[in-house]
């Protein structure tokens, strides 16, 4: 096996890499669909920050 770059193409049908094609938010969408406790996580993570800072 060889080593592929994996693409994809635009509208325009220019190929394009993958990693250009998938924007930040795109990857949050798809890892909080696949991992729903990453969001539970997440706000947890945030509530401690926020009683972090509050008590700065």
């Amino acid at each position: 096996m060889g080593f592929k770059i994996i693409s994809d193409k635009d509208k325009n049908g220019n190929f394009i890499a993958s990693s250009d094609a998938w924007t930040r938010d795109k990857i949050e969408e798809l890892m909080d669909k696949f991992y729903p406790n990453r969001v539970k996580k997440r706000e947890k993570k945030e509530k401690r920050v926020e009683k972090m800072e509050e008590g700065i």
